[in-house]
Order: C-alpha cells, then structure tokens, then sequence
C-alpha cells in the first residue's frame, strides 16, 4: 500500500461543500463494510466493495481491525481531521490498524477503473482473561 498525502490534516480549504457538510452532520456508520459476512463474540468479518466511482461514506473507526485486499485499487480517503489522502493497494496487500477507542472518521471513494474489494477483520473489545472468568 501507498499512501501520497494530498491535504494536510486541520485544513478543509480543498474541500468540498458536500463532504463538510456529511462530516458536520456526525451521522457516521460503524459498519466496515457494505456486508457482513460473519459474526461471533470475538470478530466481525465484513465484505467491502466499492463499484468505480463508488463511495462509503464516513464510517467511525473505534475498533482493531485488518484487511486484504482482493483487487488493485486506487482509492481517496477523507478523514475527519481535514486530511485527504491518494491510496494506491495492490492485489494480496494487507493492513492492520489499532483504532480502539480513538474513534478515527473516514471514507473511501473508488479513483479506479474497475471495482474494489476488501474483506476486513474486525476485532471485537475482548475482556481479558480475569473478566471473563470473573463473568463464568
């Protein structure tokens, strides 16, 4: 994965009026991803595909979670901070992110010419071993 910084973060000059406008609104899915292929007490596992041209809106990043990619991607992210950024992934890439609790705002648009696809690996909070034997 490559990632080319193309607005600085605090600053939403670039921006435009539509996108200000859903990050003002603070309605932000937590899915990661347009279906939900699997859930137990531990994971989430989510199939995300993006069409060309398509867009997930801002989506609240609060949890672990990691990636593959399935296809070559180009893709654009907004973040809520101000920055955007121009992604480049490759077929068989892979990303872990540690996001619990920090509750990251984001979308992502297809710049390609064909379509995207992910499968993402949420991880749930997990109590640790006393709690849970506590709970038991």
């Amino acid at each position: 994965m490559d990632c080319l910084e193309l607005n600085s973060a605090n600053d939403f000059t670039k921006w435009e009026e539509k996108y200000i406008k859903e990050l003002h609104s603070l309605e932000f899915k937590d899915a990661l991803g347009n279906m939900l292929l699997f859930e137990d007490d531990t994971i989430k596992l989510w199939n995300l595909k993006l069409n060309k041209g398509e867009r997930m809106p801002f989506v609240r990043h609060n949890k672990d979670y990691s990636w593959i990619s399935e296809s070559d991607a180009i893709l654009k992210s907004r973040w809520g901070n101000g920055r955007i950024s121009l992604i480049r992934v490759s077929q068989g890439d892979t990303e872990f992110f540690e996001n619990s609790e920090k509750n990251l705002i984001n979308d992502l648009e297809n710049l390609g010419n064909g379509p995207v696809v992910f499968k993402v690996l949420e991880y749930k909070q997990i109590y640790s071993i006393e709690k849970q034997f506590m709970l038991n």
